[in-house]
């Protein structure tokens, strides 16, 4: 059986398919994007109990974040990460959890205005696998669906090889700006 080459089996698509799929990468870029902004801007001091956006109570403030680090990492089953999370990242939570708030807000921003969004949705998945990875010990106890997890890092995971800010985004104009040798994955493509 001949496996068929993706050119011959984008072949076989309606021309609006066609026309779609960069939209649909788009939508997933910028929900994404606000994702990561909303909850990095919850994170801010004294943004806790502002309603800037609709259903609030899913957003995680600054100490939720150390409060859910401390809860997801207490029974991991890996003593080595068990125990750098508990008394190196959570005994200094404070310029952790700074970077945590940059890092949210910055993924957010470049991947809503489609600028080094390979970069960015890479730094996205490997945050949003942390905290599955994080909750290892509870998926034991089946007191967390093990299946939750990749449902929101895989498509980050996909969106770090689609170009996905040549589809409505800056990258392209990016990529004009860098030495040729600066213009490949995972900055601009």
């Amino acid at each position: 059986m001949q496996t068929p080459s993706p050119s011959g089996v984008l072949s076989d698509l309606p021309a609006w398919q066609l026309r779609a799929f960069p939209l649909a990468i788009v939508l997933l870029r910028i929900t994404f994007g606000l994702l990561f902004l909303a909850n990095g801007v919850a994170k801010l001091p004294g943004l806790e109990e502002v309603d800037y956006i609709p259903f609030p109570g899913f957003l995680i403030s600054y100490d939720g974040a150390e409060n859910s680090l401390r809860s997801d990492t207490s029974n991991h089953p890996i003593p080595l990460y068990r125990d750098f999370v508990q008394d190196v990242v959570l005994e200094h939570y404070a310029p952790f959890g700074v970077g945590l708030v940059i890092t949210e807000i910055g993924i957010g921003v470049l991947l809503i205005l489609g600028v080094f969004s390979s970069a960015a949705a890479l730094v996205g998945f490997l945050s949003l696998f942390h905290i599955w990875f994080a909750n290892w010990g509870r998926y034991a106890d089946r007191s967390l669906w093990a299946w939750e997890g990749p449902i929101e890092w895989l498509p980050l995971l996909a969106l770090c090889f689609l170009a996905a800010g040549r589809f409505w985004g800056l990258d392209a104009h990016v990529a004009a700006l860098l030495p040729p040798r600066l213009r490949r994955w995972p900055l601009v493509r």
